[in-house]
């Protein structure tokens, strides 16, 4: 009896054993944790605003046959938007646990073998300005931090902050401001590119090097059509300009006016500026320096080959810093000065060819040409005209390495600047580069 009581008070215990544990792996079934959550991927990509026209300027037929026709395209678009994707330049970033804020983190390595040579006549080279042939291994980085995210509102709210250092011939390190600036929606503030420009010859590495003009500015940009954009901003040049400048006067920024067109295979750009110089003299009124820019970009396959045409012509009356390239602008930053009369006109046409998926080539001619007609007795004249080519090999993405070759020549007849001397004659410059972007 003892052992089928003993049985049953095992069996009983058993089945209330059995009834626990399936009620206590329910209960931890149903809480069961959570997967961690861990760092996601993302890209920072600034949001198309709704246009102001969201048809555009065409006839109401125009539009509808448009319409029709993006619609019966719809499917190979898609298509190609996840290669269009992993070929964009933005630069992925991460999203912390508990944040909606992507961050990204990008940069660019460069180092060359760099050989320039100096022709100049025997009165330039008797100044002792005119630089010596030399041998140089130039070597620049530069590094990004942007963040950006959508608010529950719908506004978008980014910044972003870079910085480029240049190892220098004399081995100290030349470290310059590319850009600390923050987006609410259409607003820009803070310190960037100017809207003004539009050429920037990434391609060319003797370009690159030199960073691009970086102005104060509070801007404000609105979508009119699909392709077409308006920007106002005012600015403040004096953030481009080396070292700390002399207070000039002036009591205003800058004001710039910008239309752009961006089309599937054009791309069309157009600004004027307006800027206040300080008189000649302390009891004279100030002047009203302008400036203008026309530039345009054509993209478009041709026998299988990827072309891309692009210039720009700029003008400028009394607004020096707004012609030329940032070449161009930093050979003559120190010969010029705050309150200098100028006249000039500057123009750039390069072509860039994708041969193969790996090799591309990339050529520009340019033109410089400022005077200052109220310095010395006669009027002053800088001239610059530029000739660079180059071959680049893009073995895997986001390296690439080649040879370029550039000449210059140049002119500074300035009565009673001694500087001048160094802006003269002609400079040839060869370099192999190297360039990893991360």
């Amino acid at each position: 009896m003892l052992r089928y009581a003993g049985s049953g008070w095992l069996g009983a215990f058993a089945g209330l054993a059995a009834v626990a544990s399936s009620c206590l792996l329910a209960d931890t079934a149903e809480a069961a944790p959570k997967p961690p959550t861990f760092l996601r991927t993302c890209t920072i990509s600034v949001p198309d605003q709704v246009p102001l026209f969201p048809k555009g300027f065409r006839p109401a037929a125009q539009s509808a046959e448009a319409s029709a026709s993006d619609s019966a395209s719809s499917e190979d678009d898609s298509e190609d938007e996840d290669d269009d994707d992993d070929d964009a330049d933005t630069p992925r970033g991460f999203i912390s646990p508990g944040s909606n804020t992507c961050v990204a983190i990008s940069g660019t390595l460069n180092f060359g073998l760099q050989r320039d040579w100096y022709k100049a006549n025997v009165l330039a080279r008797a100044t002792g300005l005119v630089p010596t042939d030399a041998t140089s291994f130039p070597l620049t980085m530069s590094l990004r931090f942007e963040s950006a995210q959508t608010l529950s509102n719908g506004l978008y709210v980014a910044s972003a902050f870079e910085f480029s250092v240049d190892a220098t011939t004399d081995g100290q390190q030349a470290a310059t401001l590319v850009e600390a600036s923050v987006t609410l929606g259409p607003w820009v503030f803070g310190a960037t590119d100017s809207r003004f420009d539009f050429w920037a010859g990434d391609e060319f590495v003797f370009i690159a090097r030199v960073p691009s003009r970086t102005v104060g500015i509070i801007g404000y940009e609105r979508s009119l059509t699909p392709t077409l954009k308006v920007s106002l901003s005012a600015e403040d040049v004096s953030l481009g300009q080396s070292g700390l400048p002399v207070p000039t006067g002036r009591r205003v920024p800058d004001g710039v006016a910008r239309l752009l067109y961006e089309g599937d295979e054009l791309t069309v750009h157009g600004a004027v500026a307006l800027r206040e110089v300080p008189a000649l003299l302390a009891t004279g009124s100030t002047r009203l320096g302008r400036a203008a820019i026309i530039g345009a970009t054509w993209e478009r396959e041709v026998l299988g080959r990827t072309m891309t045409l692009s210039g720009q012509i700029a003008g400028a009356v009394d607004a020096a810093p707004y012609i030329g390239s940032q070449i161009d602008r930093r050979a003559i930053g120190a010969l010029l000065t705050g309150d200098d009369s100028t006249r000039g006109w500057s123009a750039v046409v390069s072509l860039g060819s994708e041969w193969t998926e790996t090799w591309s080539t990339n050529t520009y001619v340019s033109r410089y040409q400022l005077s200052l007609p109220q310095l010395g007795i006669r009027p002053g004249r800088i001239s610059i005209d530029r000739f660079a080519s180059n071959i680049v090999w893009k073995p895997v993405k986001g390296f690439r390495t080649g040879i370029e070759a550039s000449i210059a020549w140049q002119r500074a007849d300035l009565v009673g600047r001694t500087l001048a001397a160094s802006l003269a004659g002609r400079q040839t410059s060869v370099q192999l580069f190297l360039e990893r972007i991360f």
